[in-house]
């Protein structure tokens, strides 16, 4: 038997095989267990998401002998000529090739005659903004009401070329690109089914590489089997991609950072001579670069990609990312339309080395490196400061003094009392109610109102506040600060601004607060995991204990005047 190529050996033959499509799957096996088929459906997405194939199971589920089924058998006589090709009741046209109004005239002959095998006769048409609009308008009549028998399944990339007069005739499906999760996931079935050789990071490169296309993961994987002759490594993922190591990456974009141009340049004509193509170069710096700017700007997942990017990532301030990345997106542009290819691309190297604007960002990073360096020492002193320390000071013979200790004093200890956590912003979120959050969003604006002089700056307070969610007792205040939390949740505050809130009705017991970072991390981690179908979403464990330090209530007249005398840095306090 001929070798098949591996994409179409593992091309899903029945839903339960489709990956990363789940809501489209639903959606269709409900549709087939209901008897709610549509006449026409347009699938639309990248390529290699799983538009042919889903196209192909539908068109079996319809005609398998066991339906209403949501799924094929892939047993009967039906399905297994719709797999192998050969039942002219599944028609697959390429309107790439086949776009012109004549063809579409043939189809719209041929749909008048009843199917032979199936129950219905189901048209695949791949790429059909291909077509041209003489071509569209034949088909259109035929689209709108076709026989009760027909189904058209339109495929397309580019929906945006599809006319809405066809647009608005079918079911729409937006196929979305597969997660690198669902790759990987793929591509270790298929290396344990056929006993393949490969390092988890070479499949975790090729998953990356895909760019969200199953099928393109998988051929690319057949092709590093083809050319390793033992396991299947990282750098043959490289090679036969076309794509440069992330150690030159690095060690180019360390000789730009460093300004050397000679070394940048001999790295570059190595990486060229290694037979890598110009704008794959520029188009794997711009993706590194993309990372790095990931890696600085979003530190909480602990299980993102650009991990190892952690401790370079350092080096790089934005304003030189962005700096870089201007250049580059320039430079991609330009070597589509030169034939120096390379001498564009070693003029954007020496640009990033030694450019007008990067004095200024230089400037801008020494600057924020020197500020760092005094808020580190700052930090040492506080804590310097906060430590106390045994003095013994000496009389005029030199004789040493008892060190000044005070005996046991009565006093009421610090206190450190937690007010807020992220369970409490999650229980505020998980039980909105917007009737409530509604009714007091509405009358903010008479916070501003309220002339009783006891309550008037807290109700300003309150009105500077952002009122972001609610919840059946409680709800959520968002300030620029941590300071104006922490006074706003003091019991003197927080009982006077209940008093405003509720100086009407009952509406609620309690409120709490958060600073606006802290806020926009956190609603942008639930805001994810709901929209993707977590409905108890797991909040990222910030930090957001805020303190209320209560001063000390009372002290004996001997610790005042020591402290007074020697100061809060000497006197130690014994029990």
């Amino acid at each position: 038997m001929a070798y098949q190529a591996l994409y179409r050996t593992y091309r899903p033959r029945n839903f339960d095989e489709v990956v990363g499509q789940d809501v489209i799957v639903k959606t269709l096996q409900n549709a087939l267990l209901n008897n709610k088929i549509a006449h026409a459906y347009l699938f639309s997405g990248p390529r290699g998401t799983g538009k042919t194939s889903i196209a192909k199971i539908l068109a079996k589920a319809v005609n398998c002998e066991k339906s209403p089924t949501d799924n094929p058998c892939g047993q009967c006589p039906t399905c297994l000529a719709i797999q192998e090709g050969s039942i002219s009741d599944v028609v697959e046209i390429d309107a790439a090739s086949n776009n012109g109004v004549n063809e579409i005239r043939e189809l719209r002959d041929k749909v008048k005659y009843l199917p032979s095998l199936g129950k219905y006769k189901v048209y695949i048409i791949d790429e059909v903004h291909m077509l041209t609009s003489q071509a569209f308008n034949a088909l259109l009549k035929t689209l709108e009401e076709p026989p009760a028998y027909v189904i058209f399944i339109l495929a397309t990339t580019e929906p945006n070329k599809v006319p809405l007069t066809i647009l608005s005739r079918c079911q729409r499906f937006d196929f979305r690109g597969i997660s690198r999760k669902d790759i990987i996931r793929k591509l270790d079935e298929i290396r344990t089914h056929e006993n393949i050789l490969i390092t988890d990071e070479a499949i975790s490169e090729i998953s990356r590489l895909a760019e969200g296309g199953l099928r393109d993961a998988i051929s690319l994987f057949d092709q590093a089997v083809a050319f390793s002759d033992g396991e299947i490594t990282l750098d043959d993922v490289y090679k036969v991609s076309g794509s440069v190591s992330k150690d030159n990456l690095l060690h180019l974009l360390t000789y730009i950072l460093e300004k050397k141009a000679s070394e940048a340049l001999k790295l570059l004509n190595e990486i060229i001579e290694d037979g890598k193509e110009i704008p794959k170069v520029v188009s794997d710096l711009v993706m590194l670069l993309r990372d790095i700017l990931v890696e600085k700007n979003v530190v909480f997942d602990t299980e993102r990609a650009t991990l190892y990017l952690e401790d370079f990532s350092k080096k790089f301030s934005n304003d030189r990312i962005y700096f870089y990345l201007d250049i580059l997106n320039k430079t991609q542009n330009d070597i589509k339309w030169t034939n120096q290819k390379r001498a564009y691309l070693e003029l954007a190297i020496i640009k990033m080395i030694d450019h007008e604007q990067l004095k200024q960002i230089d400037s801008t990073e020494q600057i924020s490196m020197l500020m760092n360096k005094v808020n580190a020492l700052e930090l040492q002193i506080t804590k310097l400061k906060s430590e106390p320390v045994r003095v013994v000071t000496t009389s005029a013979e030199t004789k040493p003094l008892e060190e000044h200790v005070v005996k046991p004093v009565k006093t009421d200890e610090l206190v450190y009392r937690k007010d807020i956590t992220v369970d409490d912003v999650k229980e505020i979120l998980m039980n909105g109610d917007v009737k409530k959050k509604t009714k007091l969003i509405n009358n903010w604006e008479n916070l501003l109102k309220i002339k009783e002089p006891h309550l008037q700056t807290v109700a300003g307070y309150l009105h500077e506040g952002n009122l972001v969610a609610c919840s059946k007792d409680s709800f959520l205040l968002i300030y620029p600060d941590k300071t104006t939390c922490l006074m706003m949740l003091k019991d003197e505050y927080k009982k006077l601004a209940l008093e405003v809130i509720n100086s009407k009705d009952h509406i609620i017991d309690n409120y709490i607060c958060l600073d606006e970072e802290a806020w926009l991390f956190l609603f942008n981690s639930f805001k994810e995991q709901w929209a993707s179908g977590n409905k108890n979403p797991e909040l990222p464990k910030l930090q957001l204990d805020i303190y209320e330090t209560r001063e000390e209530k009372w002290q004996p007249e001997t610790v005042k005047l020591a402290l007074d005398f020697f100061g809060e840095d000497i006197v130690i306090i014994k029990e």
